[in-house]
């Protein structure tokens, strides 16, 4: 860990979730970039230039996130050093600036058009490229959480993007250039991948360890599961975007820019929510594979109403969008869960699922804006939409459903805790080995010791051990249960284990038997 009597160190231990809003900054600098809202000029007139932009940076953003996966172990290694990420948002920076330059009012009237196109295209890719490495970094830092922390931070990267994104509405429209973008929309655009990489390379004085945890580089340490998530998150990705995209297309930039913001508070009451069941909300209500279903269905439906209700087209549009973002998210909580639970590399977990995602929403985007029209034009509007909800609507349900989304979580090994007894952990929950404050001291010394030794001798899972130790200490099942913040019925079966493995049949003879293994260290 880096020296921690500097300022930065001072303000990462008062403030622990500041190295992960890196994930905020980062979806800020997509949305931003997405929406128009801080780099269009007023000569923009169709959603043209918009579409090259989300174009070229998603699939670029993909391709590094995929690249990655390929050299994971190499990769893994490139991102823990300091500046790595730093390395990765400057880059984004520097294509943000490079698609300020060459638009109108600056570069553009003393370049040919196609050293503007090109430096246009070059731009975007840096800027996705960028993007692509700061989002790795941050999936090894969400990996590293357990799994209601990464949905509290995960809600708070929300607000760092609703923060963004008004500072940029609401600032004086004031511009170097008159009819170019303004002061504010340049500055926010532009520092913000930076930020992003800043706010990532602060995790290097976080006492929480996020570095040199034992994590599986191979592919085969997913499950089958895992690659059918992947083929859901393309194809959703890849009809959503290409619905809105088509919408953009033939939308004024007003439209879209209203709509970004219309979305823009959807998402704030969304991160709320979020939040508040993140810190309020009991284990066993967190179902993730119910909330998949649910946005699933939603969208079905939205894409398939699209072409019913031709007033509220560019509405219902944003609303599909606002279903990606929700989309989004539960995809980052997912991947993170996954991660930690699983015990995978994060670069080959994000890599592929992150990665999929944004190569996607960047095909969707090429479709959306150049070949859909060609389709509504052969086959009919209505059956166009009617086609991409089926198809998504398979995918949700026969290639992956919620039953596959809980096998993604099935433990590996005998004991390992499932998703929905790590979801019941609280927020400042600490594995009872690790001590708390009314029982500080007990389980070191030769207690600590005494139980390692039994756990090794008669073969017990780590949960076993964690059973065996309260037993030992003489908790109850329902106090077991709590402290291990496992259900009731998980005890008693490790109960039943550790009593079978140790030739025990009550737990006077358990705590008897620790006794003398304690008294004999």
């Amino acid at each position: 860990m880096a020296a921690t009597n500097t300022f930065l160190a001072k303000l990462v231990r008062a403030w622990p979730a500041l190295p992960y809003m890196a994930l905020g900054a980062l979806l800020a600098s997509v949305y931003i970039a997405s929406s128009g809202t801080a780099w269009l000029s007023d000569t923009e007139m169709n959603g043209g230039n918009l579409s090259t932009l989300i174009i070229a940076s998603s699939l670029a953003f993909g391709a590094v996130m995929l690249a990655g996966t390929f050299a994971a172990p190499k990769v893994r290694v490139g991102l823990e050093k300091p500046f790595a990420a730093l390395w990765g948002g400057a880059m984004s920076s520097a294509g943000s600036l490079l698609v300020i330059l060459v638009g109108p009012y600056y570069l553009y009237y003393l370049l040919p058009d196609w050293a503007i196109m090109t430096l246009f295209i070059f731009g975007a890719v840096l800027f996705g490229a960028g993007l692509g490495v700061v989002a790795l970094r941050c999936g090894q830092l969400f990996g590293a959480l357990p799994p209601r922390q990464v949905i509290l931070y995960v809600a708070y990267s929300q607000f760092v993007v609703g923060a963004s994104f008004f500072i940029v509405v609401g600032s004086p429209a004031w511009a170097p250039v008159s009819g170019g973008p303004s002061l504010a929309g340049i500055l926010v655009f532009v520092l913000l991948p930076a930020a992003a990489g800043f706010l990532a390379m602060l995790s290097r004085y976080n006492e929480q360890p996020t570095q040199g945890l034992e994590r599986s580089l191979s592919r085969a340490s997913l499950p089958k599961s895992f690659w059918k998530l992947l083929a859901v998150v393309f194809v959703f990705s890849c009809i959503v975007s290409s619905v809105y995209a088509s919408s953009v297309a033939i939308s004024s930039i007003d439209t879209t820019l209203n709509g970004s913001r219309l979305v823009m508070l959807v998402r704030m009451v969304l991160a709320l929510a979020l939040a508040v069941v993140a810190v309020g909300t009991e284990g066993d209500r967190l179902n993730f594979g119910k909330l998949y279903s649910v946005v699933m269905v939603v969208s079905v439906a939205l894409v398939a109403c699209l072409p019913l209700v031709t007033v509220l087209h560019t509405v219902l549009s944003q609303i599909v969008s606002l279903a990606s973002v929700v989309f989004e998210l539960f995809l980052w909580c997912t991947l993170a869960f996954i991660v930690f639970q699983r015990r995978v590399s994060a670069v080959i977990v994000f890599g592929y699922g992150y990665g999929a995602y944004q190569l996607g929403n960047g095909i969707g985007w090429l479709s959306g804006a150049q070949a859909l029209g060609s389709l509504f034009g052969a086959v009919g509007e209505a059956f166009a939409y009617m086609i991409m909800a089926l198809i998504v609507l398979a995918c949700a349900f026969v290639i992956f459903s919620e039953r596959e989304f809980d096998r993604l979580f099935v433990p590996q090994i005998e004991g390992a805790p499932t998703l929905d007894e790590l979801l019941m952990q609280d927020l400042t929950a600490e594995r009872v080995e690790e001590g708390g404050d009314d029982e500080p001291a007990v389980k070191k010394g030769r207690f600590g010791a005494a139980i390692g030794e039994l756990a090794e001798t008669y073969q017990l899972s780590p949960r076993e051990t964690d059973v065996l130790r309260c037993l030992a200490m003489g908790y109850n099942s329902s106090t077991t249960a709590s402290k291990l913040h496992i259900s009731w019925n998980t005890v008693r079966t490790h109960t039943r284990n550790v009593y079978g493995k140790l030739g025990v049949h009550s737990q006077q003879e358990l705590i008897a038997l620790v006794d003398e293994a304690t008294a004999g260290e």
